[in-house]
């Protein structure tokens, strides 16, 4: 029965949680010959497994909606008996891609592209062979990303940032008026070529032509002379942005300098688990793990790292050993989530694993202490540093 063709379901790392929506995408693979079936002796099975010790594994990604190859996919494959445990590869043109020599064993699958959602499964790998799977488009259902133009208007001789500019569109039938930081934004476009005209008095208009890519926002760095023959062109790139982050100001604040963001782009990128796992290997974040559970992690920023605190003690009747207290005496973060506080910090760890599932996460901010801190959220209980969770609703 060697060669018997078998499907294998890519499942979540963990069961959603009731009443949380996971966007983790479940993906569906058609696995030739990974998993199969052998009626043979003994003797002929222990050659045979000895001879499969090392493999290789072909895949293709396509794209769940058309079934085109999806180039550029970013496949990370742990697991397995190897040293270090870890194999990365970039699909081609054709969204194929290839491990050679892998070791025999039980792996997790990582997909992640800019364009999709990530997905996460695992299988096991018996013998070589390959298999087609699919990543859900970002743009799929949803009206997440933002689709526009955003732009800063400068004066050219000086560089100063200009206030009150008219940035307008189809003839002035739609515009906005630049801000105190010389800031526009147009947004709920629609993709192709957008003129686009600029107006103050005592500076000359003018008018130039940006386009805009669906799900992604143009950036345009704008300049204003009195002269219009000394105009320079307007400067553009193009980036990805959400809608929720930059209703929330997180786009302005990581302009800032101030503190540590993660997008939704990093995000899917790290592919967490859980929530704690986006902090791994921050600068200046230490993560500990609860003595008392070893199931839950504690996130602790580089300002509560020396503070002294009163160690827990456990419950009369409670099981367990006594905490540490060299664990137990730091300060940890306040935590707000979309806005709101749901850990005050200070003594008691924010269980960030309990409450919030990493996949329905559009943008995390951290600050470690108060430099930088935007003032709505200053107060008694950041002074062991704050973080900032956004989600997608």
């Amino acid at each position: 029965m060697n060669g018997v063709s078998t499907k294998v379901r890519f499942a979540p790392t963990r069961a959603a949680r009731p009443g949380r929506m996971s966007g983790r995408s479940i993906v569906t693979a058609a696995v030739l010959a990974l998993s199969a079936l052998c009626l043979t002796s003994p003797q002929e099975a222990m050659s045979q497994e000895t001879a499969a010790e090392r493999v290789t594994i072909t895949g293709r990604v396509v794209d769940a909606l058309t079934g085109d190859p999806i180039a550029g996919v970013e496949v990370v494959v742990r697991g397995g008996t190897d040293p270090g445990g870890t194999l990365q590869v970039v699909t081609d043109d054709a969204g194929e891609f290839e491990m050679f020599d892998i070791a025999v064993g039980e792996y997790r699958l990582h997909l992640s592209h800019l364009d999709y959602n990530p997905a996460v499964g695992e299988f096991t790998v018996m013998r070589s062979g390959g298999f087609v799977t699919s990543m859900q488009p970002l743009s799929a259902g949803s009206n997440e990303l933002m689709t526009g133009i955003i732009g800063v208007v400068t004066d050219r001789s000086s560089g100063a940032l200009l206030s009150g500019v008219y940035v307008t569109m189809g003839g002035g039938q739609r515009g906005v008026m630049s801000d105190l930081r010389g800031e526009f934004v147009l947004d709920q476009l629609g993709g192709g070529q957008h003129v686009v005209e600029f107006s103050m008095i005592g500076y000359a208009p003018r008018a130039d032509t940006i386009r805009v890519v669906p799900g992604r926002v143009t950036t345009a760095q704008v300049s204003l002379s009195v002269n219009p023959v000394e105009l320079d062109p307007i400067e553009v790139s193009v980036e990805r942005r959400e809608v929720v982050l930059q209703r929330r100001g997180f786009y302005h604040r990581q302009r800032t300098g101030f503190g540590k963001f993660l997008d939704r782009e990093e995000i899917e990128l790290r592919a967490p688990t859980e929530m704690t796992d986006l902090f791994t290997g921050m600068a200046g974040v230490d993560l500990y793990t609860d003595p008392l559970n070893q199931l839950e992690k504690w996130v602790v920023l580089r300002s509560g790292r020396t503070m002294t605190m009163q160690p827990r003690t456990l419950a009369e009747g409670d099981e367990g050993p006594e905490p540490a207290s060299d664990v137990y005496q730091r300060c940890f973060p306040r935590v707000y989530l979309d806005g709101f506080i749901v850990h005050r910090g200070g003594d008691e760890p924010a269980r960030l694993d309990t409450f919030v599932d990493p996949m329905v996460v559009s943008g995390v901010e951290v600050y470690a202490t108060t430099a930088g801190l935007p003032p709505e959220y200053q107060g008694h209980g950041a002074f062991c540093g704050t973080i900032l969770i956004w989600t997608r609703r």
